[in-house]
């Protein structure tokens, strides 16, 4: 008999508008990009690395200043505290691409968690440039109604074609069927409290 009553008992629906909670949630990719995306720094800092041992060259010929004994090769590594960041930030990058949300995870020492629901997106863009196309990369940029990361780029992500194609898919389908409720301005607010109000007269 209770377990009668038990099933006879109303069930909580979820409300008009809300974001779709069927289904499974389907994981296209988890993980980094490729160390190439960040290809563009580590040959800034490389750069950086040539021309302080340029310049402590230049400077030993002076001398004055060769008498002085300083250790001026040191200026060659000035660029090397960059390699490493740059390397660090590539391991300590973590994307997670779903049928729902993005999730990115970013932060040598202090990590930090975005979420961007895919119902917020606006538009999917796919951008290689040549030098992407060397290496085999590519961009996928998002742009969204979220009020923290409005635009999020995703660059050096392995199969890229085939995670934006997914994506894309994965945009209109949560737009469509979840309907969301987006949130009016003051001036949609102002103008429906007016309508409030003349409705009221009107009574």
């Amino acid at each position: 008999m209770q377990d009668g009553s038990n099933e006879l008992q109303p069930r909580a629906q979820p409300p008009t508008g809300s974001v779709q909670k069927t289904g499974g949630d389907t994981v296209y990719y988890s993980g980094r990009a490729k160390q190439s995306a960040y290809i563009g720094r580590y040959v800034l800092w490389v750069l950086v690395c040539i021309l302080g041992g340029v310049i402590a060259w230049l400077a030993l010929k002076v001398e004055a200043i060769a008498a002085l004994g300083w250790p001026l090769w040191v200026l060659s590594l000035v660029g090397t505290p960059g390699l490493l960041i740059t390397y660090l930030r590539q391991l300590t990058t973590q994307y997670k691409l779903s049928s729902r949300r993005i999730e990115t995870e970013e932060g040598i020492l202090l990590k930090r968690v975005e979420s961007l629901e895919l119902w917020r997106v606006l538009d999917v863009r796919y951008e290689q440039s040549l030098l992407d196309r060397i290496f085999g990369i590519a961009k996928i940029e998002l742009i969204s109604t979220d009020q923290t990361n409005q635009k999020l780029i995703m660059h050096g992500l392995p199969n890229h074609r085939e995670l934006f194609e997914k994506l894309r898919d994965a945009v209109q389908y949560a737009r469509q069927r979840g309907r969301p409720m987006e949130l009016v301005g003051s001036e949609g607010m102002d103008a429906a409290d007016g309508l409030g109000m003349g409705g009221m007269l009107n009574e």
